[in-house]
């Protein structure tokens, strides 16, 4: 595992999602592979951030893992409704508010706490 530029917490519906920000996308993704337990990169696409599900943990809603010189802007969204999704455990469209509300919040406060660390967000 590499060493982490930023490790910090945010809420999501009463639980803690931790957040990690690598230096880069080879970063993500060699830890991406070690917990998946591929043992080589073949010729696929680099993973560039990850969302992993809590392990026997109730209090956790699991792991955000982020490349500091990745798309944050576009990265930090998607891995939320991951998160958020999980969480929940599905939207039906009749009752997405709450579920957009969520996203909204989270990625906010995840993007907040990297600019706060000095991680430059580019667009």
């Amino acid at each position: 595992m590499s060493r982490a530029l930023a490790v910090f917490t945010v809420g999501l519906r009463g639980r803690k999602l931790r957040v990690r920000v690598v230096p880069t996308e080879d970063d993500v993704d060699a830890e991406c592979r070690r917990y998946e337990g591929r043992r080589s990169a073949s010729s696929r696409t680099i993973t560039n951030a990850y969302f992993q599900p809590p392990r026997n943990n109730w209090k956790s809603a699991g792991i955000i893992v982020l490349p500091a010189d990745g798309r944050l802007n576009e990265l930090v969204p998607h891995e939320v409704v991951h998160a958020v999704l999980y969480r929940v455990g599905g939207v039906h469209t009749t009752s997405d508010e709450s579920f957009a509300t969520d996203v909204g919040r989270i990625c906010a406060s995840i993007l907040r706490q990297i600019a706060r660390r000095g991680i430059e967000v580019t667009p």
